[in-house]
């Protein structure tokens, strides 16, 4: 070999000796030097460790523990979780596509017809190519947005700099469907498009409403979906939360850990399916879901129905409320509205519309003043307006604005001022009360007091500030809030508020209603409290009301319930005197309404229980409409909360039926 050859074949064989040297060099700078990790730009340091390495083959998917479910009193689903994906779309724009923004738009738009058509796969929709038809105009607006393609130059030209080459789309929110899965990952395993679009089906839960349009105010609404984290990961994050889907028992629960593996082009498959959270919480509500949907179709009827007596045409909004007297439990919510098409985003009325209630209340203000000593129930009142009693007491004090009734009424005592619903008598037996006493009769009631329910933005209502104002005169208190407040005006409140208050009336002054029966928890039952009775009115207090609104209900003449008597009786020819008491209401307020200012408004309601003198259950039914015709409680709140009286005990008679035919020795829960 000559010299030459050996010099060149040890320089050669020198440098593979310094490639050894150079890769323990970098290994200890690595291991020492930057302490086992590797910058990345924009991202956190790589840790060059064993699980390093094992991660880029291994995947675990993080399964979003589901909410717990909320049942009706008979354990009927009013709200579950059931398993979706949210899918989204990574989308980048190759080299020679960026060439031309024609081609670039061509290109966008399939993809956005592509996607349009496989998430319009679902075999059971029943018209593919309307739902077709929007998703392709929704997708093709979030793509044009993502990349800027409104602010493309005009003409065909490579894609200036600036420009995103790149996207992340969410392409829909709970999606459950086999064949629209099925074709979305086909989408993503095209050769044409592959390395230009990836799918992720994100795991997710969606809340399923049976029924929706019967329970949006008690049970309430929540919307779930994937939110970008500060770290850019994502979470499963749960907002809007209304209503019984606000408690915070129904968010227990941590998820689980799917493991998995990535293949060659780096898709994740799953070892094991994912577990589901065996112990998700219960909540049982009070409302029963036949029940509910027997007073929303008995209001909504009464409402659409109309009246046709004058210029009167459809009531602005309605309220039916049923209540079971022994526990408090709201059985029934129902709201109602004239042109509203949403109703997750109106108003429900049982605590949320507030109203004066007229002469519903004149029961109230009776048992009171009867138990506070200052009735007499068998005094003879003169109720006419030019009487010596209305002179002397009523027009002595100065009051602007003359008290009159609907109907000429005579010589009345307690017991006939309910059945005639008399103005004047009521007022006179008003006046009995000091103002203290008043004060004390609202407390008792809870008037002007917020419900101790679960449910939010609920109105309180109240009365005038000026009314126990110490400021205020007696003599101006008595000349006006006293005598209005005898039959139901210079006060607001809601439906929930009259049937607390005549639960209040029937049970004690600590009564109040629940809308939640108890929670399953872990596998325990922890039953909501039970309905407290301190405070209660005296048994011949109760029996003396109970019969004068038992004699509401009869076909009398001046009975204000004798529209509601023979409507029954004609519909199902029941004789309800006896069987349902009752007391009508009718109050004509000016009331402020945004764009018209303050305009005349008619409240129609009604009050009643079953059985008239063993109550079980309690109905209060509210329609109110923004124009002064005449408007009745007789004549349009009576009949539907009467049907749904006699609806609730029918029902409950045949349950009672079915459990009592059941094989011996098998248990009901």
């Amino acid at each position: 070999m000559k010299s030459g050859e050996r010099l060149r074949l040890g320089f050669v064989y020198g440098l593979l000796g310094l490639v050894p040297v150079f890769l323990l060099g970098w290994l200890g700078y690595v291991q020492v030097a930057q302490a086992g990790e590797l910058d990345r730009k924009g991202r956190a340091p790589l840790r060059l460790v064993a699980a390093t390495a094992a991660r880029q083959g291994a995947v675990v998917e993080r399964t979003p523990a589901p909410r717990g479910s909320i049942v009706d009193r008979n354990g009927q689903p009013l709200a579950f979780d059931r398993p979706v994906y949210e899918v989204r779309a990574w989308i980048g724009l190759s080299k020679k596509r960026r060439a031309s923004t024609v081609a670039m738009r061509e290109w966008l738009d399939g993809l956005a017809r592509d996607f349009a058509v496989a998430l319009a796969s679902d075999p059971e929709l029943a018209d593919r190519g309307v739902a077709r038809r929007k998703h392709e105009e929704r997708l093709r607006k979030l793509i044009t947005r993502e990349f800027g393609m409104q602010r493309l130059p005009a003409g065909d030209r490579a894609l200036p700099e600036g420009f995103p080459r790149s996207a992340e789309l969410r392409l829909a929110g709970e999606v459950d469907v086999l064949p629209v899965i099925d074709a979305l990952r086909a989408i993503g395993k095209r050769r044409d498009l592959r390395g230009f679009v990836r799918l992720d089906f994100l795991p997710a839960f969606a809340r399923s409403y049976p029924d929706r349009h019967l329970t949006y105010g008690i049970v309430g609404h929540t919307v779930t979906e994937w939110a970008r984290q500060s770290s850019g990961g994502r979470e499963l994050v749960t907002f809007g939360t209304v209503g019984l889907e606000a408690a915070n028992v129904l968010s227990r629960g941590v998820g689980h850990e799917r493991p998995g593996r990535r293949d060659g082009d780096g898709r994740p498959y799953f070892l094991a399916p994912p577990m589901l959270d065996p112990a998700r919480p219960v909540l049982h509500g009070t409302l029963d879901l036949e029940l509910q949907r027997i007073a929303t179709d008995e209001l909504a009827t009464q409402a659409e129905a109309g009246a046709k007596v004058g210029k009167v045409t459809v009531p602005k909004w309605g309220a039916l409320v049923l209540v079971e007297v022994a526990s408090g439990d709201v059985v029934a919510a129902a709201s109602w509205h004239r042109d509203v098409d949403n109703y997750k985003s109106a108003s429900f009325t049982p605590y949320q519309s507030l109203f004066e209630p007229g002469s519903i209340i004149k029961p109230l203000v009776c048992a009171y003043a009867l138990e506070a000593g200052v009735l007499d129930w068998g005094h003879v009142y003169d109720c006419r307006p030019h009487g010596s009693d209305y002179r002397d007491t009523i027009r002595g004090l100065g009051r602007r604005k003359p008290v009159r009734d609907d109907h000429p009424c005579q010589d009345l005592n307690a017991h006939g001022i309910l059945v005639n619903s008399s103005n004047i008598g009521m007022s006179l037996i008003g006046l009995g009360l000091a103002r203290e006493q008043w004060r004390d009769y609202m407390r008792f009631y809870g008037f002007g007091e917020g419900l101790d329910l679960p449910l939010p933005h609920g109105r309180v209502g109240g009365w005038p500030r000026q009314s126990f104002d110490p400021s205020t005169r007696l003599k101006s208190f008595r000349a006006n809030s006293a005598i209005s407040f005898s039959f139901g005006y210079e006060f607001q409140v809601t439906a929930f508020h009259i049937a607390r208050a005549y639960l209040r009336m029937m049970r004690g002054q600590d009564a109040e209603l629940r809308v939640c029966r108890g929670v399953e928890l872990d596998g325990k039952w922890l039953p909501a409290p039970r309905l407290r009775e301190g405070g209660k009115l005296s048994p011949r207090v109760l029996a003396a009301v109970r019969d004068a609104m038992a004699d509401v209900m009869s076909p009398a003449e001046g009975a204000t319930g004798r529209h509601a008597h023979r409507l029954i009786a004609r519909e199902y020819g029941i004789d309800i005197h006896g069987l349902v008491a009752g007391k009508t209401g009718t109050a004509a307020s000016m009331v402020g309404i945004p764009g018209r200012g303050r305009v005349s408004v008619r409240n129609a309601s009604f009050v009643g229980f079953l059985p008239a003198h063993a109550p079980r259950w309690l109905a209060v039914c509210v329609l109110q409409k923004d124009d002064s015709a005449r408007f009745y409680g007789g004549s349009y709140a009576a009949p539907p909360a009467v049907r749904l009286l006699l609806q609730a005990e029918r029902l409950a008679a045949e349950r009672r039926r079915r459990q009592e035919s059941r094989v011996a020795g098998g248990q009901t829960r």
